[in-house]
């Protein structure tokens, strides 16, 4: 063959590849992919698992749509294990290696407290929808980082402004020893103490994350003789807890206060206590907002299951942010970045913003009590939920920047 002919050929070669890799249809440049670092094993499955059927529902709808300026979705899953150095590594894999565009999860504050030193390092917005220590939003606080839970700070504060006009002034606690419990209890002592200087603080407990056997624990709280047993265990352990302090009888004149989420109450089922206080951070069967009612049916209709607190807040964390590319028109991170401080978006949970000055969305918390319901069977639900709004007890602006990074 001629080396004119070769060449051509050659050029005829690169050209029809070129064209094949251009029109194919699963090239990176038509997907937007988010990486999930997600704490999927362990106590945190069942989060996990609520987590992603609220986010490949989002994905299935938006790219049933058309997708976000003309890109699909694409979710790529690393499992932490609520695992802090797992989770570091994840973000890097995903960022690194599989090129995400944006970041969300963990479950785990202490997770999340590695996860968004990676997603600064790399310029990449994380948004974080289950973890929530206020520390990422104040001392950890990065420009690159959201936050669509309500934080320890306003569970807390939230907590403590409810009982400041209730009766209650007796309290045990036990906690799980990492971030987020240790900067929950820590507002809420100080919280409760100003707006309650006659509460008692009888006893303070900590067990490793992940505990499921509590009779060490027991023997204080029932000496204590308290009217609240406050805790932030969670998932299987706060289960566990439950079933194991039941036959004490201590709950016959006191309440366990803790996260109720949807999870937990399936997992307990009719064992859990009747008329027993507890808290939310975004309970389906409380929200009287038209938007989640539709989101619920569709929920039921793709799982015959009803969707959790993490189903809800992941879905609701990639609606701002597809809302902010749109409203940006790029994938820039700085771009999205200005286009996430101060929006406004129509949550499941209402018409919601994001805080400019810590990237905190204006979400708050649920408090209620156990009750039995026809319509659920299988599990108890709160009644007469109350939502304590995120702007009444959110730390003040000026107090959020002194604990800030200084700008360099």
């Amino acid at each position: 063959m001629k080396p004119k002919s070769l060449l051509s050929l050659l050029i005829l070669f690169l050209l029809t590849a070129g064209e094949f890799i251009w029109h194919c249809p699963c090239r990176a440049a038509d997907m937007i992919r988010l990486g999930f670092v997600a704490d999927a094993t362990g106590v945190g499955e069942s989060w996990y698992k609520s987590q992603k059927a609220g986010i490949d529902l989002f994905i299935e709808e938006t790219n049933a749509a058309g997708g976000v300026l003309g890109k699909k979705l694409e979710l790529i899953v690393r499992d932490s294990a609520l695992k802090p150095d797992l989770g570091e590594a994840a973000a890097e894999d995903l960022i690194v290696n599989e090129k995400c565009d944006f970041l969300i999860g963990p479950t785990s504050s202490g997770v999340a407290l590695r996860v968004t030193k990676v997603a600064q390092k790399h310029k990449k917005i994380v948004i974080f929808h289950t973890s929530n220590t206020e520390g990422l939003t104040t001392s950890d606080f990065q420009p690159y980082m959201f936050q669509v839970v309500p934080n320890t700070g306003i569970e807390s504060r939230g907590l403590a402004q409810f009982f400041a006009v209730r009766q209650y002034k007796r309290f045990s606690y036990l906690g799980p020893d990492y971030e987020y419990a240790r900067n929950w209890w820590s507002n809420f002592k100080s919280s409760i103490t100003k707006v309650k200087p006659d509460v008692q603080i009888l006893s303070e407990q900590w067990v490793k994350l992940g505990v499921t056997e509590f009779e060490p624990n027991i023997p204080t709280i029932v000496k204590d003789n308290p009217e609240i047993v406050i805790t932030n265990l969670w998932g299987e352990s706060l289960a566990k807890f439950i079933r194991q302090v039941k036959p004490s009888g201590l709950l016959d004149r006191a309440s366990i206060t803790s996260l109720f989420d949807l999870d937990m109450l399936k997992s307990l089922g009719m064992e859990m206590p009747e008329g027993i206080l507890g808290y939310t951070r975004c309970p389906f069967y409380g929200v009287r907002d038209r938007k989640m009612q539709q989101f619920v049916e569709k929920f039921y209709a793709r799982y015959r299951d009803w969707p959790a607190d993490w189903a809800i807040m992941a879905y609701d964390g990639l609606f701002a942010l597809v809302e902010a590319i749109k409203k940006a028109g790029s994938l820039d991170s700085d771009k999205v970045v200005r286009a996430l401080e101060g929006l406004h978006f129509k949550s499941l949970r209402g018409d919601r913003f994001i805080r400019a000055e810590d990237h905190m969305a204006d979400v708050g918390v649920y408090v209620g009590w156990t009750t039995k319901s026809p319509k659920y069977e299988n599990f108890m639900i709160m009644k007469n939920v109350t939502l304590v709004p995120a702007d009444t007890v959110w730390m003040a602006v000026d107090e959020v920047k002194k604990l800030q990074p200084r700008k360099p």
